[in-house]
């Protein structure tokens, strides 16, 4: 009788041990697998029923919401042959279009305010100001729209598109658009009817709340009036002065600017509403940005003071703290970080970007030590885009030192056709990144071990 219990006893503390080992080798497999969540497919492949989230932020010249969609339309085409998943229709909108709404976005109560903040009401341009009224800066605001990618398998994907052109959209349609239909004239592209969308924000906009505003009849003038004038400049000339230069190019003067607080503030308004609740190993974050879209959000993660917000600091850093920790890669369509920082020739600080947080947070939640790769950088350049650099060895010795867990790749692509090896598309080469083939395999498939 003693020696069968003392056979059951053994046998019962043997299986115990062998489950708390299981239970310990489970758990470093977690951290394990989480580390090399570095594609789409290796975070759907750790994050259980739990969705992965793509956070995406556009680049300069946009013209209203949906830049992401290319790239979510790209993922279920591309989803079964990359990633043996298959999508069950198409990328569906989910709740409501959130506003950036707190601090400087939120009315200002004060007597003879207008209801803007006096940060807002300060800015010129030329001795005008921008925003006058709380319905023009209500309109302006950024804001976040969300979509779900669902899978036959059960696993899904959400796909945060935060929008920030709300903000640059007044000062171009009140001050650059018009003044150019004296001299170059006007465009009228593909969807780029730019004197249209500054008659009114965003058209053709359903199953959300938009907001709208005649920016054109602010300034004082009439969309007629303003398509009445000739176009002096030939045809790709103009297109040149007034699509690349006048609304895209002019974005990158303004997102490094004294509007560059404004975007940061409302961008970092917006990831506070994408970040959940309860993180936890199940939870996986991807970023996707086009062109000015890697500067705005690398530069935003790494703010330290949120007072215009009306937040505090240790709140907000809590909620970066947590993006970063569950932030396994980033991929730059177009990167411009090089072009943009020659406007911060002063700035000494080598946490002018996020990386550095990146690596601390990620090592730590990860128990990673010296060495080990935490997070993935992919820059995307097609030699023919004109708005589009690498992240170099100067970029890497200052913000990715040896050591710190950030892996940096450029990687080259050709977005479109190149004609008798003289020319390329500009618009594709800069626009088509969502849309290659060569670029999607490397977002969506797990890299080889």
């Amino acid at each position: 009788m003693r020696v069968g219990f003392l056979l059951m006893t053994t046998i019962l503390a043997a299986s115990t041990a062998l489950c708390q080992e299981k239970a310990v080798m489970s758990a470093q497999s977690m951290v394990e697998e989480a580390r090399q969540a570095s594609t789409l497919s290796g975070a759907l492949a750790v994050a259980g029923t739990e969705p992965v989230r793509i956070l995406y932020i556009h680049g300069i010249g946009a013209t209203g919401s949906g830049g992401s969609l290319d790239l979510q339309r790209s993922i279920c085409r591309y989803a079964r042959k990359m990633m043996h998943q298959e999508c069950v229709g198409g990328p569906t909108r989910v709740g409501d279009r959130e506003y950036a709404d707190d601090g400087i976005f939120a009315p200002y109560e004060e007597a003879g305010s207008n209801g803007l903040d006096p940060k807002v009401a300060a800015v010129r341009y030329m001795g005008s100001p921008i925003w006058t009224t709380w319905d023009q800066w209500h309109a302006s605001a950024p804001f976040v729209d969300h979509y779900r990618i669902l899978f036959r398998s059960g696993k899904s994907v959400l796909v945060d598109e935060i929008n920030w052109w709300p903000l640059v959209i007044p000062i171009k349609c009140q001050f650059m658009m018009p003044d150019e239909t004296q001299l170059a004239g006007r465009w009228k592209g593909r969807g780029d009817n730019y004197l249209s969308i500054c008659s009114r924000q965003e058209a053709g906009v359903t199953d959300v709340q938009a907001r709208s505003f005649n920016w054109l009849q602010a300034a004082g003038y009439t969309l007629d009036e303003l398509n009445e004038r000739p176009n002096r400049a030939v045809l790709i000339n103009r297109w040149a002065k007034v699509g690349v230069m006048d609304w895209r190019f002019s974005d990158a003067f303004l997102g490094v600017g004294p509007l560059r607080r404004f975007i940061s503030d409302g961008i970092a308004d917006l990831l506070v509403k994408c970040i959940p609740a309860s993180a936890d190993r199940t939870t996986h974050f991807i970023a996707v940005t086009h062109s000015m879209g890697s500067y705005l959000l690398t530069s935003t993660l790494a703010m330290q003071k949120w007072e215009d917000l009306g937040v505090a600091n240790t709140m907000m850093q809590d909620r970066f703290d947590r993006l970063l920790q569950h932030l396994d890669a980033a991929f730059f369509f177009a990167n411009q970080i090089p072009l943009l920082v020659m406007a911060d020739l002063d700035r000494s600080s080598t946490e002018f970007f996020a990386f550095g947080e990146w690596s601390r947070q990620r090592k730590a939640y990860l128990k990673a030590s010296d060495g080990e790769t935490v997070g993935r950088v992919v820059a995307w350049s097609d030699p023919d885009d004109v708005l589009t650099w690498r992240l170099d060895k100067d970029f890497q010795r200052w913000q990715t030192p040896p050591g710190n867990g950030i892996k940096v790749e450029n990687r080259l692509v050709r977005n479109g056709v190149r004609w008798f090896g003289l020319v390329e598309n500009p618009e594709s080469a800069h626009d088509n990144y969502a849309r290659n083939s060569k670029v999607l395999r490397a977002l969506l498939e797990s890299p080889l071990p």
